[in-house]
């Protein structure tokens, strides 16, 4: 038991059987995929949207399907846009460097792109774009790279842009414009939108003034209820010959508000401090809280 790994993530990615519940949300996140619908998915920071989203896509039938997640939380403008985007969709359609290569030349040809291989063996692709006055052209070009993929009609496209608030930061409007446009005539392509800062993401889509006022469907992601905890929780310790009871999970769970972050976060510390063969008591729960404000 003393080389059992704690059960309880947090911080980052959670995935497989360290990611709790969230059943209703990801047959929702499917079925707007299957339907092609355009999504725009928000609730505060570390509520586990790109967890969730991630385990939804991982569990995409990959033959069937092009899956493009874009992280736009490091991009600072339209021309890291542009080769982000570029490159999601070049890495979702294969892991083969000399194909990555040929879709890459196939599809943004005007991006000058290239593939490296990582420490681990890797392949990855890299794109440049040069000079400002190719710039919009080329944000045409990777914008309407989804809608000729699925022209081609043998698989599914789903675009997702986590971090979509980032784009505000782009010193323009041109990207939301552009957007606008391929969200209306992307008929056969399902866009998933997530932010992470609420009033932001509301500014953008319920503002009237803005591009994408009304331009999709709105999800917001609440907290994980205790029902869903109570049996999530009480597996991790049993696995580990811990015990924990109703009241205890309950007392979690008030603490928390169910918050996806703070929940493991919290069971992360009561699973350390809980030794085997023993159960978890009011005061272990208090001690672990203690140790989180101290930290």
């Amino acid at each position: 038991m003393r080389n059992t790994r704690n059960p309880f993530q947090y911080g980052g990615v959670v995935s497989g059987d360290k990611f709790c519940n969230r059943q209703k949300e990801k047959a929702d996140l499917r079925k707007a995929i299957r339907n092609r619908e355009k999504l725009f998915v928000f609730s505060e920071r570390r509520f586990g949207k790109t967890s969730l989203i991630k385990s939804v896509l991982a569990r995409l039938p990959k033959k069937q399907t092009v899956a493009a997640y874009v992280d736009l939380w490091p991009t600072e403008s339209e021309a890291a846009f542009v080769t982000a985007l570029a490159k999601a969709i070049a890495e979702s359609m294969t892991t083969s460097a000399q194909k990555l290569l040929q879709i890459a030349k196939q599809f943004f040809g005007s991006l000058a792109p290239a593939v490296t291989v990582t420490e681990e063996g890797r392949p990855e692709i890299g794109f440049g774009v040069t000079r400002r006055a190719h710039l919009s052209a080329a944000l045409d070009e990777v914008l309407d790279t989804p809608a000729k993929i699925a022209a081609a009609g043998d698989r599914d496209v789903v675009i997702v842009f986590d971090e979509f608030q980032q784009i505000l930061e782009y010193g323009d409007d041109r990207v939301e414009k552009k957007l606008r446009s391929v969200i209306q005539n992307h008929k056969n392509v399902g866009y998933i939108f997530l932010g992470s800062r609420k009033h932001l993401i509301q500014k953008m889509f319920m503002d009237r003034a803005r591009p994408l006022y009304r331009a999709g469907g709105h999800y917001p992601l609440g907290p994980i209820t205790e029902a869903d905890w109570a049996p999530f929780i009480r597996e991790k310790f049993i696995a580990a010959n811990k015990r924990i009871g109703d009241q205890c999970i309950h007392s979690i769970c008030e603490q928390t508000q169910g918050h996806p972050f703070y929940t493991q976060h919290l069971c992360h510390v009561i699973w350390e401090l809980c030794e085997p063969s023993k159960a978890v008591n009011d005061q272990l729960i208090k001690t672990a809280i203690r140790v989180l404000l101290e930290r």
